[in-house]
């Protein structure tokens, strides 16, 4: 499932574009960079990381179950658990239910009913080819290139970059070959709704786009787009949540775990994955 790797991801805090910088702040009056190895490096297809999974989970004996949807569950200490999948399907009985709905989770909502996340993670980019190949060669896990953004009322904003080639380095695709990268901007809020919307943060990312690559200088004509991700990730302090519910655990976003690096729940969950299912089995 493995279909891209390269060598290195680069973090940089800058006022402005300007690559390579020498020194730091105080040197050169824009900033810093290094290049970390072997950090975020690897490339996962989706489809084809789900498929072996599912595979693997039939295998073992599990039941997959397509385009259902999940009503209710009821706990019993005693007995077990109970999952209500409608009036069409029977009901599904287990011992224990891993919540992995995400931070959408409907679980997650009851147990925080009418608490108001203490920040947000918002993220918006595209998957694009049209990119130059001899510089499409490592990534970039944290990236600055502007000062911060005042909106006013709507309060100020640091714009971060991180972005990672597409296609190289696995299965015979040597690097500058690819013209593929997907590049995202990000940012960190409170959760005011004066804050400026994910639709205005997407206006400012292809505006700013052809300055963090200038390989472009116009994203409608010279990028041929493939897919275009939006997201926020809520946060809060009193995470992870502490189960409320005997039988139910929640797991990644779902659990308010998040990643440093990715902050996403996924990220959080993998690098501990060996660890929590010998806690789950025991």
């Amino acid at each position: 499932s493995v279909t891209t790797e390269f060598p290195a991801c680069r973090s940089g805090f800058k006022n402005k574009e300007v690559t390579p910088t020498k020194g730091g702040y105080f040197e050169n009056g824009i900033g810093y960079e290094t290049v970390t190895p072997n950090v975020l490096n690897l490339g996962v297809a989706p489809a084809i990381l789900l498929e072996r999974v599912a595979q693997r989970f039939k295998e073992n004996g599990g039941v997959v179950m397509e385009q259902t949807r999940l009503q209710n569950v009821a706990v019993s200490e005693a007995l077990g658990t109970a999952l209500d999948l409608g009036e069409e399907q029977d009901p599904v009985t287990a011992r224990l239910v891993l919540d992995c709905m995400g931070n959408a989770s409907p679980i997650s909502r009851q147990q925080r009913y009418g608490m108001k996340p203490d920040g947000v993670c918002c993220v918006v980019g595209s998957c694009a080819s049209g990119f130059d190949k001899e510089t499409n060669l490592i990534g970039d896990i944290i990236y600055t290139n502007t000062e911060i953004k005042d909106f006013g009322d709507s309060g100020s904003l640091q714009y971060f970059w991180e972005a990672f080639p597409v296609g190289i380095g696995r299965n015979g695709n040597e690097p500058g070959t690819s013209d593929t990268k997907t590049t995202y901007m990000f940012t960190y809020l409170d959760a005011d709704e004066k804050r400026p919307s994910l639709q205005t943060l997407m206006d400012d990312y292809w505006e700013l786009l052809p300055v963090y690559q200038p390989s472009i200088t116009d994203p409608e004509e010279d990028l041929d787009v493939k897919r275009v991700l939006f997201a926020y990730f809520p946060t809060y302090r009193d995470s992870p949540l502490k189960p409320q519910w005997s039988r139910v655990l929640a797991v990644g976003d779902a659990s308010g775990i998040q990643s440093p690096l990715s902050f996403g729940g996924f990220g959080a969950l993998t690098r501990h994955a060996e660890r929590i299912t010998g806690a789950v089995s025991e």
